[in-house]
Formats: C-alpha cells, sequence, structure tokens
C-alpha cells in the first residue's frame, strides 16, 4: 500500500567525527533520485557554509530554522531564545533568501515536549516540528547499510506520514541516503516535504 514519508536533515555543525562532504553528497543522492526533503539550518553553520546553504534552497527542499547556536532551548531564557531564533532566520534569510518559517526543530530535541518553549516559537511565528524515526546515524559505530536497513525497517512499521530524522554531515548518512531511497520507494513510499504533511 502506497505512504508518504519526509525525510529530513538537520544541518549543523558536527560535534563529532564527520564526512567533510558528506552533506553535498547528500545534496547530490537526493537531486539524482529527484527526492524533496527538509532541512533544518543551524544558523551559525549557513554563516561558515552559504554555499551549501543555497544549495539546499535552490532545490526542491524546505528550509526551517534549527536555531543559532545549536543551544539547547530549555537552557536559554525568554529573551535568549527570542534572540538565537530570530538570529538563526536572519542569517537563514540573508544567505538563501528563504523564509524559515514556521519550520523550527530544536536542537538534541530538547525541549520539543515544553510547553515554554512551544509557546515563545509560536509567538516568534514557528511551530516545533520533531520526528518519528531517529536510528543515532551520529553514532561513532554507525554504518551506512545499517542506518539504511533501520530506517526502512521503522518507517514501514509506521507507515503513512512518518518522519525520518538524519544529520547529513555523518559517515553513515551520507552513505545510507541512497539505499534509503531505494528501498522505501520498492515498499511504495512517496517522498514528501514536511509541508506536504501538514
Amino acid at each position: 500500500m502506497p505512504f508518504r514519508v519526509a525525510l529530513t536533515f538537520d544541518a549543523e555543525h558536527p560535534d563529532r567525527p564527520h564526512r567533510p562532504d558528506g552533506t553535498a553528497s547528500v545534496i547530490g543522492s537526493l537531486g539524482a533520485a529527484g527526492v524533496p526533503a527538509t532541512f533544518f539550518l543551524q544558523g551559525r553553520w549557513v554563516e561558515a557554509q552559504p554555499d551549501l546553504a543555497r544549495a539546499i534552497a535552490r532545490g526542491d527542499h524546505l528550509v526551517g530554522n534549527h536555531s543559532f547556536y545549536h543551544a539547547r532551548m530549555p537552557l536559554l531564557t525568554p529573551a535568549g531564545l527570542r534572540s538565537d531564533v530570530r538570529a538563526a532566520e536572519r542569517v537563514i534569510r540573508r544567505v538563501t533568501g528563504v523564509d524559515p518559517r514556521p519550520w523550527f526543530r530544536c536542537p538534541f530535541g530538547a525541549g520539543t515536549d515544553d510547553p515554554t518553549i512551544r509557546a515563545g516559537l509560536d509567538r516568534l511565528g514557528y511551530r516545533e516540528t520533531s520526528w518519528d524515526v531517529d536510528v543515532e546515524d551520529w553514532r561513532i559505530g554507525a554504518t551506512g547499510r545499517g542506518v539504511a536497513h533501520e530506517v526502512i525497517d521503522r518507517v514501514t512499521a509506521i507507515g503513512d506520514g512518518a518522519v525520518v530524522l538524519l544529520h547529513p554531515w555523518t559517515r553513515a548518512s551520507g552513505r545510507a541516503v541512497p539505499w534509503i531511497i531505494d528501498g522505501l520507494r520498492e515498499a511504495g513510499a512517496t517522498f514528501v516535504r514536511l509541508d506536504a504533511l501538514s
């Protein structure tokens, strides 16, 4: 039976061993397969990688806000949250020409279920966007095949509307994305951006 799946990527400064060309590889794999995705961009990452940020925006991808500093949102004061989110929004708009509102993802998922954080984001024109499938592709021992198999298994178990969290900088995800696309297509998946699931 056909079902929709949204691949989402948190584009941020890596804090673990990573593949330097990982994000470019993921963008290329998505483009070659004609798959739209959703990218949550960290503001400082956009400043450091403007060409990659523009490449994401030029594709058929949805752009969201992943904060400026990639801090855990509950650690910020209300004023700090406002400042961080707006700083990321400004740089994303300046570099890519795209307004990331209303799409926001809390770094580390910290604050996803916090009513205060959600209310603060709402006042800024955002809604927190979580995920259904997180295979921890950032783990040191994660492999492309392992990430792909786990994503395929978990998405097919959930069915229509599954949202997958991946990180384009990891060594595993850059290799996994083509296998994920092929495997889920064979299972009947259609790939959509998050705005198609709203």
